[in-house]
Protein backbone atom coordinates (compact mmCIF):
# COMPACT_ATOMS: atom_id res chain seq x y z
CA UNK A 1 0.00 0.00 0.00
CA UNK A 2 1.20 3.53 -0.78
CA UNK A 3 2.49 5.59 2.16
CA UNK A 4 2.06 9.30 2.76
CA UNK A 5 3.64 11.47 5.48
CA UNK A 6 1.62 14.52 6.50
CA UNK A 7 3.14 17.27 8.61
CA UNK A 8 1.03 19.87 10.43
CA UNK A 9 2.48 23.01 12.00
CA UNK A 10 1.66 24.81 15.22
CA UNK A 11 -1.12 26.96 13.76
CA UNK A 12 -2.80 23.86 12.32
CA UNK A 13 -3.08 22.12 15.70
CA UNK A 14 -3.57 25.08 18.05
CA UNK A 15 -7.37 25.00 18.40
CA UNK A 16 -10.19 22.42 18.26
CA UNK A 17 -11.50 23.95 15.01
CA UNK A 18 -8.08 23.75 13.39
CA UNK A 19 -7.50 20.22 14.61
CA UNK A 20 -10.76 19.17 12.94
CA UNK A 21 -9.38 20.53 9.65
CA UNK A 22 -6.23 18.45 10.26
CA UNK A 23 -8.36 15.41 10.96
CA UNK A 24 -10.21 15.82 7.65
CA UNK A 25 -6.93 15.68 5.68
CA UNK A 26 -5.82 12.55 7.54
CA UNK A 27 -9.14 10.78 7.01
CA UNK A 28 -9.20 11.81 3.35
CA UNK A 29 -5.78 10.21 2.83
CA UNK A 30 -6.99 7.02 4.54
CA UNK A 31 -10.07 6.96 2.30
CA UNK A 32 -7.78 7.12 -0.74
CA UNK A 33 -6.07 3.96 0.48
CA UNK A 34 -2.86 5.43 1.91
CA UNK A 35 -1.02 4.28 4.99
CA UNK A 36 -0.57 7.53 6.91
CA UNK A 37 2.19 8.82 9.17
CA UNK A 38 1.47 12.21 10.72
CA UNK A 39 4.11 14.58 12.13
CA UNK A 40 2.98 17.46 14.36
CA UNK A 41 4.51 20.60 15.82
CA UNK A 42 3.74 22.10 19.22
CA UNK A 43 0.40 23.90 19.52
CA UNK A 44 0.37 27.58 18.62
CA UNK A 45 2.95 30.30 19.15
CA UNK A 46 4.49 32.19 22.08
CA UNK A 47 1.81 32.86 24.69
CA UNK A 48 -0.18 29.75 23.87
CA UNK A 49 0.09 27.35 26.84
CA UNK A 50 1.85 24.44 25.09
CA UNK A 51 3.90 26.37 22.50
CA UNK A 52 7.64 25.71 22.52
CA UNK A 53 8.56 29.32 23.37
CA UNK A 54 6.11 29.29 26.28
CA UNK A 55 7.71 26.15 27.69
CA UNK A 56 11.21 27.66 27.37
CA UNK A 57 10.04 30.70 29.34
CA UNK A 58 9.23 28.39 32.28
CA UNK A 59 12.95 27.63 32.54
CA UNK A 60 14.14 31.19 31.91
CA UNK A 61 11.86 32.54 34.64
CA UNK A 62 14.35 31.33 37.26
CA UNK A 63 16.92 33.80 35.99
CA UNK A 64 19.86 31.38 36.00
CA UNK A 65 21.63 29.94 32.96
CA UNK A 66 19.55 27.20 31.33
CA UNK A 67 21.17 23.81 30.85
CA UNK A 68 20.91 22.87 27.12
CA UNK A 69 19.90 19.29 27.98
CA UNK A 70 17.12 20.51 30.28
CA UNK A 71 15.97 22.99 27.67
CA UNK A 72 15.71 20.28 25.01
CA UNK A 73 13.82 18.09 27.46
CA UNK A 74 11.14 20.71 28.06
CA UNK A 75 11.13 21.85 24.42
CA UNK A 76 10.23 18.32 23.31
CA UNK A 77 7.06 18.34 25.44
CA UNK A 78 4.95 20.59 23.20
CA UNK A 79 5.14 18.22 20.23
CA UNK A 80 4.42 15.20 22.44
CA UNK A 81 1.25 16.88 23.72
CA UNK A 82 0.18 17.65 20.13
CA UNK A 83 0.81 14.05 19.05
CA UNK A 84 -1.27 12.62 21.90
CA UNK A 85 -4.14 15.04 21.27
CA UNK A 86 -4.22 14.39 17.49
CA UNK A 87 -4.12 10.63 18.01
CA UNK A 88 -7.18 10.94 20.26
CA UNK A 89 -9.03 12.93 17.56
CA UNK A 90 -8.30 10.19 15.01
CA UNK A 91 -9.35 7.38 17.34
CA UNK A 92 -12.62 9.19 18.08
CA UNK A 93 -13.49 8.63 14.40
CA UNK A 94 -13.10 4.88 14.76
CA UNK A 95 -9.64 4.80 13.10
CA UNK A 96 -6.81 3.11 14.98
CA UNK A 97 -4.02 5.55 15.86
CA UNK A 98 -0.99 5.76 18.11
CA UNK A 99 1.06 8.75 19.25
CA UNK A 100 4.81 8.27 19.58
CA UNK A 101 7.75 10.50 20.42
CA UNK A 102 10.58 11.21 18.00
CA UNK A 103 12.87 8.90 19.93
CA UNK A 104 10.27 6.09 19.89
CA UNK A 105 10.13 6.65 16.13
CA UNK A 106 13.78 5.60 15.90
CA UNK A 107 15.24 9.06 15.17
CA UNK A 108 18.91 9.21 16.21
CA UNK A 109 20.67 12.58 16.21
CA UNK A 110 23.92 14.33 16.99
CA UNK A 111 24.40 15.68 20.53
CA UNK A 112 24.07 19.33 19.43
CA UNK A 113 21.34 20.25 21.89
CA UNK A 114 18.92 22.80 20.46
CA UNK A 115 20.08 22.28 16.87
CA UNK A 116 20.77 18.57 16.40
CA UNK A 117 21.11 16.89 13.02
CA UNK A 118 19.49 13.55 12.25
CA UNK A 119 22.13 10.83 11.84
CA UNK A 120 19.83 7.94 11.03
CA UNK A 121 16.33 6.57 11.51
CA UNK A 122 15.37 3.01 12.40
CA UNK A 123 12.12 2.61 10.40
CA UNK A 124 11.15 -0.73 11.99
CA UNK A 125 9.10 0.63 14.96
CA UNK A 126 6.83 2.68 12.70
CA UNK A 127 6.59 -0.03 10.03
CA UNK A 128 5.45 -2.56 12.64
CA UNK A 129 2.73 -0.21 13.87
CA UNK A 130 1.58 0.51 10.30
CA UNK A 131 1.14 -3.25 9.79
CA UNK A 132 -1.35 -3.11 12.66
CA UNK A 133 -3.48 -0.72 10.58
CA UNK A 134 -2.70 2.33 12.68
CA UNK A 135 -2.22 5.97 11.78
CA UNK A 136 1.07 6.87 13.49
CA UNK A 137 1.27 10.38 14.93
CA UNK A 138 4.90 11.35 15.53
CA UNK A 139 6.03 14.25 17.71
CA UNK A 140 8.19 16.35 15.38
CA UNK A 141 11.28 18.42 16.10
CA UNK A 142 12.99 15.81 18.30
CA UNK A 143 15.10 12.69 18.55
CA UNK A 144 17.67 11.07 20.79
CA UNK A 145 21.43 10.76 20.85
CA UNK A 146 23.17 7.41 20.76
CA UNK A 147 23.42 7.81 24.56
CA UNK A 148 19.59 8.14 24.76
CA UNK A 149 19.61 11.88 25.54
CA UNK A 150 16.62 13.81 24.19
CA UNK A 151 17.48 16.42 21.56
CA UNK A 152 15.63 18.97 19.45
CA UNK A 153 16.33 19.77 15.81
CA UNK A 154 16.25 23.55 15.73
CA UNK A 155 14.26 25.83 13.44
CA UNK A 156 12.18 23.92 10.90
CA UNK A 157 12.75 20.73 12.87
CA UNK A 158 9.27 19.27 12.35
CA UNK A 159 9.54 19.78 8.58
CA UNK A 160 12.86 17.95 8.68
CA UNK A 161 11.35 15.17 10.82
CA UNK A 162 8.60 14.60 8.27
CA UNK A 163 10.93 14.53 5.27
CA UNK A 164 13.58 12.29 6.82
CA UNK A 165 10.96 9.88 8.13
CA UNK A 166 9.43 9.84 4.65
CA UNK A 167 12.82 9.03 3.17
CA UNK A 168 13.56 6.14 5.50
CA UNK A 169 10.01 4.79 5.24
CA UNK A 170 10.17 5.07 1.42
CA UNK A 171 7.04 7.19 1.37
CA UNK A 172 5.44 8.12 -1.94
CA UNK A 173 4.87 11.73 -0.90
CA UNK A 174 5.35 14.15 2.00
CA UNK A 175 2.70 16.82 2.50
CA UNK A 176 3.65 19.93 4.50
CA UNK A 177 0.50 21.70 5.71
CA UNK A 178 0.69 25.38 6.60
CA UNK A 179 -1.65 28.35 6.83
CA UNK A 180 -0.99 29.38 3.19
CA UNK A 181 -2.05 27.53 0.01
CA UNK A 182 1.44 26.77 -1.28
CA UNK A 183 4.58 28.71 -2.19
CA UNK A 184 3.98 32.18 -3.66
CA UNK A 185 6.52 33.85 -5.92
CA UNK A 186 6.89 36.53 -3.24
CA UNK A 187 5.43 37.51 0.11
CA UNK A 188 1.68 38.18 -0.39
CA UNK A 189 1.89 40.76 2.39
CA UNK A 190 4.01 42.84 0.01
CA UNK A 191 2.35 41.81 -3.27
CA UNK A 192 -1.23 40.63 -2.53
CA UNK A 193 -1.70 39.42 -6.13
CA UNK A 194 1.48 37.29 -6.11
CA UNK A 195 0.67 33.95 -7.79
CA UNK A 196 1.23 30.61 -6.11
CA UNK A 197 3.57 28.22 -7.91
CA UNK A 198 2.08 24.89 -9.11
CA UNK A 199 5.44 23.09 -9.25
CA UNK A 200 9.04 24.02 -8.53
CA UNK A 201 12.41 22.30 -8.18
CA UNK A 202 14.21 21.37 -4.97
CA UNK A 203 17.07 23.75 -5.82
CA UNK A 204 14.77 26.70 -6.44
CA UNK A 205 13.02 26.22 -3.08
CA UNK A 206 16.34 25.76 -1.26
CA UNK A 207 17.52 29.09 -2.69
CA UNK A 208 14.26 30.80 -1.71
CA UNK A 209 14.34 29.37 1.82
CA UNK A 210 17.99 30.30 2.37
CA UNK A 211 17.19 33.86 1.33
CA UNK A 212 14.23 34.48 3.58
CA UNK A 213 11.16 32.57 2.34
CA UNK A 214 9.42 31.19 5.45
CA UNK A 215 7.21 28.42 4.05
CA UNK A 216 9.68 25.57 4.63
CA UNK A 217 13.18 25.27 6.09
CA UNK A 218 16.05 24.72 3.60
CA UNK A 219 17.33 21.76 5.64
CA UNK A 220 14.05 19.91 5.03
CA UNK A 221 14.14 20.59 1.28
CA UNK A 222 17.78 19.51 1.08
CA UNK A 223 16.79 16.23 2.75
CA UNK A 224 13.93 15.79 0.26
CA UNK A 225 16.37 16.32 -2.62
CA UNK A 226 18.76 13.75 -1.14
CA UNK A 227 15.96 11.17 -0.95
CA UNK A 228 14.43 12.37 -4.26
CA UNK A 229 11.19 12.54 -2.32
CA UNK A 230 8.44 14.84 -3.66
CA UNK A 231 6.96 17.40 -1.28
CA UNK A 232 3.63 19.10 -1.53
CA UNK A 233 3.18 22.40 0.33
CA UNK A 234 -0.49 23.15 0.94
CA UNK A 235 -2.98 24.75 3.31
CA UNK A 236 -4.62 22.99 6.23
CA UNK A 237 -7.71 25.09 5.68
CA UNK A 238 -8.67 24.26 2.09
CA UNK A 239 -8.35 21.44 -0.44
CA UNK A 240 -6.34 23.09 -3.24
CA UNK A 241 -3.35 21.18 -4.61
CA UNK A 242 -0.74 23.65 -3.36
CA UNK A 243 2.85 23.55 -4.64
CA UNK A 244 4.64 20.37 -5.68
CA UNK A 245 8.38 20.44 -4.96
CA UNK A 246 10.49 17.93 -6.87
CA UNK A 247 13.09 17.60 -9.60
CA UNK A 248 11.03 19.54 -12.17
CA UNK A 249 11.74 23.27 -12.46
CA UNK A 250 9.04 25.93 -12.36
CA UNK A 251 7.59 27.47 -15.51
CA UNK A 252 8.33 31.04 -14.41
CA UNK A 253 11.42 32.97 -15.56
CA UNK A 254 11.80 34.10 -11.95
CA UNK A 255 10.37 31.60 -9.49
CA UNK A 256 10.90 33.57 -6.31
CA UNK A 257 11.48 37.12 -5.06
CA UNK A 258 12.49 37.11 -1.40
CA UNK A 259 13.28 39.86 1.06
CA UNK A 260 15.20 39.89 4.35
CA UNK A 261 14.96 43.09 6.37
CA UNK A 262 16.66 44.85 9.30
CA UNK A 263 20.13 43.50 8.54
CA UNK A 264 23.50 44.89 9.61
CA UNK A 265 26.33 44.88 7.09
CA UNK A 266 30.03 45.60 7.45
CA UNK A 267 31.69 47.15 4.39
CA UNK A 268 35.43 46.95 3.74
CA UNK A 269 37.15 49.19 1.22
CA UNK A 270 40.72 49.83 0.11
CA UNK A 271 42.63 50.43 -3.11
CA UNK A 272 44.59 47.17 -2.99
CA UNK A 273 42.71 44.09 -4.21
CA UNK A 274 41.66 41.54 -1.59
CA UNK A 275 43.51 38.22 -1.62
CA UNK A 276 41.77 34.82 -1.53
CA UNK A 277 42.88 34.32 2.08
CA UNK A 278 41.45 37.72 3.06
CA UNK A 279 38.15 36.83 1.37
CA UNK A 280 38.07 33.62 3.42
CA UNK A 281 38.45 35.71 6.60
CA UNK A 282 35.48 37.83 5.55
CA UNK A 283 33.46 34.66 5.00
CA UNK A 284 34.13 33.60 8.60
CA UNK A 285 32.29 36.58 10.11
CA UNK A 286 29.49 36.54 7.52
CA UNK A 287 26.05 35.57 8.81
CA UNK A 288 24.98 33.95 5.54
CA UNK A 289 28.42 32.82 4.39
CA UNK A 290 28.45 35.28 1.47
CA UNK A 291 30.82 38.11 0.60
CA UNK A 292 29.07 40.75 -1.50
CA UNK A 293 30.80 43.23 -3.80
CA UNK A 294 30.06 46.39 -5.80
CA UNK A 295 31.49 48.32 -8.75
CA UNK A 296 33.79 50.30 -6.44
CA UNK A 297 35.52 47.07 -5.37
CA UNK A 298 34.15 47.25 -1.82
CA UNK A 299 33.40 44.02 0.02
CA UNK A 300 30.37 43.67 2.29
CA UNK A 301 29.17 40.97 4.67
CA UNK A 302 25.99 40.61 6.68
CA UNK A 303 26.85 40.24 10.35
CA UNK A 304 25.20 39.55 13.68
CA UNK A 305 25.05 42.50 16.07
CA UNK A 306 27.46 40.61 18.32
CA UNK A 307 30.03 40.49 15.49
CA UNK A 308 30.59 44.25 15.30
CA UNK A 309 33.85 44.16 17.24
CA UNK A 310 35.05 41.22 15.17
CA UNK A 311 34.34 43.24 12.02
CA UNK A 312 36.36 46.24 13.28
CA UNK A 313 39.23 43.98 14.38
CA UNK A 314 39.26 42.29 10.97
CA UNK A 315 39.26 45.70 9.27
CA UNK A 316 42.39 46.65 11.22
CA UNK A 317 44.05 43.37 10.29
CA UNK A 318 43.21 43.85 6.60
CA UNK A 319 44.17 47.53 6.73
CA UNK A 320 40.83 48.57 5.34
CA UNK A 321 38.37 51.30 6.10
CA UNK A 322 35.38 49.68 7.88
CA UNK A 323 31.81 50.94 7.75
CA UNK A 324 28.81 49.49 9.58
CA UNK A 325 25.39 50.03 7.99
CA UNK A 326 22.12 49.30 9.77
CA UNK A 327 18.59 48.78 8.44
CA UNK A 328 19.78 47.04 5.28
CA UNK A 329 17.58 44.67 3.28
CA UNK A 330 18.54 41.78 1.01
CA UNK A 331 16.53 41.36 -2.17
CA UNK A 332 16.93 37.96 -3.87
CA UNK A 333 15.63 36.82 -7.25
CA UNK A 334 15.56 33.04 -7.65
CA UNK A 335 15.34 31.32 -11.02
CA UNK A 336 15.96 27.94 -12.59
CA UNK A 337 19.51 26.93 -13.49
CA UNK A 338 18.65 27.05 -17.19
CA UNK A 339 17.69 30.73 -17.06
CA UNK A 340 20.10 33.35 -18.39
CA UNK A 341 21.92 34.44 -15.22
CA UNK A 342 23.77 37.36 -16.78
CA UNK A 343 20.74 38.82 -18.58
CA UNK A 344 18.47 38.55 -15.51
CA UNK A 345 21.08 40.10 -13.23
CA UNK A 346 21.75 42.95 -15.66
CA UNK A 347 18.04 43.56 -16.14
CA UNK A 348 17.31 43.75 -12.40
CA UNK A 349 20.31 46.02 -11.85
CA UNK A 350 19.00 48.34 -14.60
CA UNK A 351 15.46 48.26 -13.15
CA UNK A 352 16.68 49.27 -9.69
CA UNK A 353 18.87 52.02 -11.17
CA UNK A 354 15.94 53.38 -13.19
CA UNK A 355 13.82 53.52 -10.05
CA UNK A 356 16.63 55.31 -8.18
CA UNK A 357 17.14 52.40 -5.77
CA UNK A 358 20.87 52.30 -4.94
CA UNK A 359 22.45 48.84 -4.79
CA UNK A 360 24.99 48.78 -1.95
CA UNK A 361 26.51 45.47 -3.07
CA UNK A 362 25.42 42.26 -4.78
CA UNK A 363 26.25 38.61 -5.42
CA UNK A 364 25.27 36.18 -8.16
CA UNK A 365 24.83 32.41 -7.87
CA UNK A 366 23.85 29.71 -10.36
CA UNK A 367 20.14 30.17 -9.71
CA UNK A 368 19.92 33.34 -7.63
CA UNK A 369 20.95 36.99 -7.72
CA UNK A 370 21.06 38.98 -4.47
CA UNK A 371 21.12 42.75 -3.94
CA UNK A 372 21.73 44.70 -0.74
CA UNK A 373 19.57 47.82 -0.59
CA UNK A 374 18.61 50.39 2.02
CA UNK A 375 15.72 49.45 4.29
CA UNK A 376 13.63 52.34 3.03
CA UNK A 377 13.79 50.85 -0.49
CA UNK A 378 13.08 47.23 0.52
CA UNK A 379 9.46 46.67 -0.43
CA UNK A 380 9.67 49.00 -3.42
CA UNK A 381 12.52 46.91 -4.83
CA UNK A 382 10.35 43.78 -4.60
CA UNK A 383 7.53 45.54 -6.44
CA UNK A 384 9.88 46.73 -9.19
CA UNK A 385 11.09 43.20 -9.92
CA UNK A 386 7.60 41.69 -9.62
CA UNK A 387 6.07 44.22 -12.01
CA UNK A 388 8.78 43.50 -14.61
CA UNK A 389 8.38 39.72 -14.61
CA UNK A 390 4.74 39.14 -13.65
CA UNK A 391 2.75 41.99 -15.22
Amino acid sequence: MALIVQKFGGTSVKSPENRKAVLNHILRAKEKGYDVVVVVSAMGRLGDPYATDTLIDLLKAQGSKVCPKNQDLIMSCGEIISAAVMASYIEAQGVKAEAITGFQAGIVTTADFGNADIIKVDPVPIKEKIKEGKVIVVAGFQGRTERDEITTLGRGGSDTTAVVLGGYLKADLVEIYTDVPGIAVTDPRIIPEAPFIPNISFDEVIAMAKNGAKVIHPRAVSAAKEFNLPLRIKSTFDVVDGTLVGPEESDFIISGITLQKNLIIAKFSREKEFTDEEIRKLHRISLDGVVYTNDAGEKAVIIEKSQRNAAFNLAQELRTKPELCKNISKLSAVYKDTAGLKSINQNITALLFAEKIPVIAQKDFNNCSTFLVKGQDAERSVKVVFDEYFH
